[in-house]
């Protein structure tokens, strides 16, 4: 399964028992949510760096690999021509285009 899937679905379910918990204290809903959500953010943060871990891991591998296609790439070597001939270089419209 999925890092992101299971760091979510585990902070969730601490919310939902810390919630339940609340509730059954006797909290009003809407200041148990808010208990619910706070201790859930607390424990998650103690209990859970292995998975937040993987999650880091998986975002900064997919952002690592830049996708690449052929504009990028002709931009690419238009600045690194520009930068290595270190002229003022323009953008033309070819003869031929009118």
């Amino acid at each position: 399964m999925k890092a992101w899937l299971v760091y979510s679905l585990a902070r969730l379910g601490i919310f939902v028992v810390a919630l339940v918990v609340l509730l059954v204290i006797g909290l009003p809903w809407y200041w148990a949510a808010i208990g619910g959500a706070l201790i859930g953010l607390l424990v998650s943060y103690i209990a859970l760096p292995g998975l937040r871990g993987d999650v880091t891991t998986t975002i900064a591998e997919r952002r690592a690999r830049p996708e690449r296609d052929a504009d990028s790439d002709f931009e690419d070597d238009f600045v690194d021509t520009a930068d290595a001939t270190d002229t003022d270089v323009t953008l033309r419209k070819h003869p031929d285009e009118a």
